[in-house]
């Protein structure tokens, strides 16, 4: 069964939720969301600025949950900037996100210790593969660390 939820207005539902025809899923749609915060215009420069940055963040949770389809395209385009599958792997995920170049180069690295209770696992590109920009994905315990301290030290042992 699917429904559809009319609006929120400071943060209250503004009716109660009405059923309706739909597709298996859960599916988002968002609407001038925090439009009239300061701090959003101040941060996001154009509609363009603030679309990528959507893709971006999505993009990120599309790899990292394989087994579940993700799309996201701008209002009345027919075609999705970020398409995956449900029965996607995370290679077929970083493929359809960054394309073919990336995903041929892939090695996939992991380990483990059970005395320190941690396990990680993930992919990183060979040698062989050369860009002048340097994308880092990381999940801890399923959350993306986008400014996370971890991250950026990371970051920066790589480049010394």
């Amino acid at each position: 069964r699917a429904f559809t939820v009319s609006s929120y207005s400071d943060g209250k539902l503004k009716g109660p939720p009405k059923p309706c025809a739909g597709n298996q899923g859960t599916q988002i749609l968002v609407e001038d969301l925090f439009y009239n915060v300061s701090t959003r215009r101040k941060a996001l420069k154009s509609p363009s600025d603030e679309y990528s940055r959507i893709v971006e963040v999505v993009s990120r949770y599309a790899i990292h949950n394989s087994g579940k389809s993700f799309s996201v395209k701008k209002q009345g385009e027919t075609v999705a900037d970020v398409r995956t599958l449900p029965n996607a792997s995370v290679v077929d995920n970083i493929r359809g996100v960054f394309g073919n170049a990336v995903s041929r180069e892939l090695i996939e690295v992991g380990c483990e210790d059970q005395k320190l209770a941690y396990k990680m696992k993930g992919y990183i590109s060979n040698a062989n593969y050369s860009v002048k920009k340097c994308i880092l994905i990381l999940f801890i315990n399923r959350t993306y660390g986008r400014k996370c301290r971890l991250r950026d030290d990371l970051i920066l042992s790589a480049l010394r």
